[in-house]
């Protein structure tokens, strides 16, 4: 059964590496190894507790990696930057949610230490945790002194 959830999820994740989804402008979508590495590790949580990975998702992407750009522009870890709230970011780039769930943090040397310190958050853990989450977005940023800065949003669309 391991084997069969590993090439669902690597087959979408393959395509969307191949440019198959596109953001805004025509870019190819593509993660970063640190992206896809922060991913994987949330997937291996979910994975313990026997749900299904979740599968990277462009615009969630765009709203993570902007979101994870602002924190360290104005050096603040926050949910609410600039008068937006997660809802807000993700509405702006324009993926329509059914459910949404958050979790930033900030200084972590390593993305095992951030995944870490999320699963010992009870808040951050439920998210990781949600089993009606299907997608994910991440960012990763570092600000100008190289403290790095981490968004993870989660979503289930709505009904396409």
């Amino acid at each position: 059964m391991r084997a069969l959830m590993g090439g669902v999820f690597w087959l979408p994740l393959l395509l969307l590496l191949l440019g198959a989804a596109r953001f805004a402008g025509g870019e190819p979508f593509r993660l970063t190894d640190e992206e896809q590495l922060l991913i994987d590790l949330t997937n291996q949580e979910r994975a313990k507790e026997e749900l299904r990975p979740l599968k990277a998702h462009p615009l969630l992407m765009q709203a993570a990696r902007e979101h994870a750009a602002n924190m360290a522009r104005q050096q603040k870890m926050d949910h609410v930057l600039d008068g937006k709230e997660p809802r807000d970011r993700v509405r702006q780039v324009g993926y329509r949610f059914r459910y949404l769930g958050e979790n930033v943090a900030s200084g972590y040397r390593t993305l095992e230490g951030v995944v870490r310190g999320w699963m010992g958050s009870e808040g951050h853990r439920a998210n990781i945790l949600r089993s009606e989450f299907t997608e994910i977005g991440v960012g990763v940023v570092r600000d100008s002194q190289g403290k790095p800065y981490y968004t993870q949003v989660l979503a289930t669309p709505m009904q396409r």
